[in-house]
């Protein structure tokens, strides 16, 4: 089973709508996807047509009552994928955590206890750098950084790294971080700039597929659907496709930590899928030595 957390402090970078359609296009593939919604907003769970304010328990009595996560679960929002949903009380956790034992590690005990069997947790973390980001991290093997192509998605990158490497000093867990392109118009020269900023900063971890401006997504959200059940032949279906299909070529690659051991059914085979193509990195970055530096 791997962990995977998507984080990023800034707002409207494409972050719940990440973690919506890779759980979405993950299980569109075979897997058994857990997303659990870690962000007060409940963004997450809305964009799946759960109404956040008719939740009766989510992740708030996950976090804060000891509650057992098994039990906050909604089976089946779409074929293989399953959601752990929050609202806005879940806002009341970081000061209730900051003073409690084991504060950083709630998320990480409940997923430790769960009686499902996944290939895959997402976690949807909220846009800030607090105590539920912290419990994010802590439980993850790996995590998903979206950048959308503006200035101030670079602005904040550098103290992201450094909260995850805190988060590695203060516990001994190390978290794999990936880079991931959003909101991607490839004939504006800026987004080669921005690109080329991303790779220097994640090096050799940045995912090859990149996720184009897409109104379909949006459209996808406001019906409380994912982009694979609304419009799978629509250019952000074919990207989030490929980027779980990036994903899950990863798997004999990723080294798995003490949370990935529960047993999971086998994992299926990859099924063919036609697209029209998704943009990848090389095609629109310039040669090294020609790029420039913001």
């Amino acid at each position: 089973m791997r962990t995977i957390s998507i984080i990023n402090q800034k707002g409207g970078c494409g972050k719940t709508t990440t973690a919506i359609n890779l759980s979405a296009s993950l299980a569109k593939l075979g897997r058994r996807v857990l997303l659990i919604d870690l962000d007060p907003q409940g963004h997450a769970s809305l964009g799946l047509n759960l109404k956040p304010e008719d939740l009766t328990k989510g992740m708030t009595e996950v976090l804060t009552q000891a509650g057992c996560l098994d039990d906050v679960i909604y089976e089946s929002i779409c074929p293989n994928l399953d959601l752990a949903p929050a609202n806005i009380t879940l806002s009341s956790a970081e000061p209730l955590l900051a003073s409690a034992s084991q504060k950083e590690q709630r998320l990480l005990s409940a997923i430790e206890a769960l009686r499902r069997s996944y290939h895959y947790i997402i976690i949807d973390s909220p846009p800030s750098l607090g105590m539920l980001t912290f419990n994010a991290l802590r439980a993850s093997d790996e995590a998903i950084v979206p950048v959308d192509m503006s200035f101030f998605s670079l602005h904040g990158l550098a103290k992201l790294i450094e909260i995850v490497d805190v988060v590695a000093r203060h516990t001994g867990h190390d978290v794999m971080v990936w880079a991931l392109a959003t909101m991607v118009n490839s004939r504006m020269r800026f987004t080669q700039e921005i690109l080329g900023e991303v790779q220097r900063h994640f090096t050799d971890r940045t995912f090859k597929t990149m996720i184009r401006n897409n109104v379909r997504l949006r459209e996808a959200a406001s019906h409380g659907l994912p982009i694979t059940e609304f419009d799978p032949h629509a250019k952000g279906a074919e990207d989030y496709m490929a980027l779980a299909q990036e994903v899950v070529l990863q798997e004999d690659a990723v080294p798995v930590g003490a949370v990935a051991e529960k047993t999971v059914p086998a994992i299926p085979e990859i099924e063919a899928q036609k697209f029209l193509g998704p943009i990848l990195i090389e095609e629109i970055l310039p040669d090294p030595s020609k790029r420039s530096v913001l």
